[in-house]
């Protein structure tokens, strides 16, 4: 398949921009959707989301509309060996052996392909020549973290796909230990990909699990990932109590600490641990009490050199002492799903460190 090009440079990397029949597209493309496997506790596969059907069937339908169009590029990662350049600046884009992996646009092409009128369609497509994993991975990551809304959990997860360190990296690789170690009170409870598996007594998303950890580590991860992307050392940030930790690449500390803390929190209340579904302490209105009020906490425990699982459970027995005074339970009835919930749980944590 010859096809005629525009080249154009961007900061990460060379394209080539298209025009293709939506056919030709489904032709030499796939959709690879990531996804988790339980067994081994790893995420695997490529770097979509996995696919709406709902949304393909959308797609399917506008397409027989008389006014239906596609005009925003379709982005498809070209490997090795499956094309050549011409003289005349075209390339020639190898059929039948080598398929083109989908970055971003699975759902319209699945969508064409659905409504039987793909042949009736031009499409602008946007090749990238030989990326890496890391580089389809960050491009989509990129794309979809700020347009299009796609699973928080996935999002995270597509970041340990990259080879150099970042503050994203970091916590996914946490929240994926702490899912995946025997010992840790969250083994097997964090929704990896952001989706539960059947039968599970997962409560908490990956996505959520990184959100509230990711401002621990870095005031800024954006910034910090591309400066050690460009050679330079992280920023410090006193501010963030995992910060130093990282910048020492003790990622291992971040997560030693975490087991403590929530070691404790599963000592303290046992009963409500072992029940997310009527308790909201492993559900998101707890983590996030707990993560809101950490700082404090942690403050305490560094002043007295002690970030035990002993210390973390003193703080998390006197906040008990005042629930039960107060009547309080960590139910629904007393920590509504909003986040005022959680600031609720924050502030008695807060007090609680304050009586130690």
């Amino acid at each position: 398949m010859n096809l005629k090009v525009i080249p154009f440079k961007q900061p990460a990397g060379d394209f080539l921009l298209s025009v293709m029949r939506a056919d030709e597209v489904i032709r030499i493309s796939r959709a690879d959707p990531r996804h988790f496997d339980p067994s081994t506790m790893k995420s695997a596969g490529g770097i979509q989301r996995v696919v709406s059907r709902r949304r393909v069937e959308e797609i399917a339908e506008y397409a027989k509309n008389a006014d239906a169009t596609f005009p925003t590029p379709i982005l498809l990662a070209l490997p090795e060996n499956c094309y050549s350049f011409r003289e005349d600046g075209t390339i020639d884009v190898v059929e039948g052996t080598c398929i083109a992996d989908i970055v971003d646009g699975q759902h319209r092409v699945l969508g064409l392909d659905l409504s039987d009128l793909a042949k009736d369609f031009w499409v602008p497509v946007v090749f990238i020549l030989e990326p890496t994993e890391e580089q389809k991975a960050l491009i989509f990551a990129t794309i979809n973290g700020k347009q299009t809304k796609v699973p928080a959990s996935l999002i995270y997860d597509l970041f340990g796909v990259t080879e150099k360190r970042s503050p994203q990296k970091t916590a996914h690789e946490v929240a994926r230990a702490i899912n995946s170690l025997p010992e840790s009170p969250w083994y097997r409870r964090l929704k990896m990909l952001g989706t539960k598996t059947p039968g599970s007594s997962e409560s908490l998303s990956q996505g959520t699990f990184v959100k509230h950890l990711l401002p621990l580590i870095s005031a800024n991860p954006v910034d910090d990932m591309n400066r050690i992307k460009t050679g330079l050392a992280p920023q410090r940030y006193p501010d963030c109590i995992f910060n130093s930790y990282f910048v020492e690449d003790k990622d291992a500390t971040i997560l030693k600490i975490l087991l403590n803390v929530f070691t404790a929190v599963s000592r303290t209340w046992p009963r409500e641990w072992a029940d997310p579904a009527g308790s909201i302490l492993s559900k998101s209105v707890g983590f996030t009490g707990i993560m809101l009020a950490l700082p404090r906490i942690y403050g305490r425990g560094k002043t007295q050199e002690n970030l035990s699982a002993d210390y973390f459970t003193l703080v998390f027995k006197k906040a008990k002492e005042r629930m039960a005074a107060s009547g309080n339970a960590l139910t629904s009835q007393f920590y509504s799903a909003s986040s005022s919930g959680a600031g609720q749980l924050r502030d008695l944590l807060h007090e609680a460190v304050g009586q130690l």
